[in-house]
């Protein structure tokens, strides 16, 4: 019985470029999450103007 393994295992030749995927994918994932934190941050500070001025203020 001849087993061959011809296609279920790839070597890469370059064995640092894995790290740099990583790299370049944390730094593209932390700048999303920075644009969506602040996409939140400006859209509670209109919600707080919008109340602030919709609402009667108490003498």
């Amino acid at each position: 019985m001849q087993v061959s393994n011809v296609g279920l295992v790839r070597s890469n030749p370059e064995p640092g470029r894995n790290g740099e995927h990583v790299k370049k994918l944390l730094v593209l994932a932390a700048a999303i999450a920075g644009f969506l934190v602040y996409r939140k941050a400006q859209e509670s500070e209109a919600r707080k103007t919008v109340w602030s001025k919709s609402t009667d203020t108490v003498d």
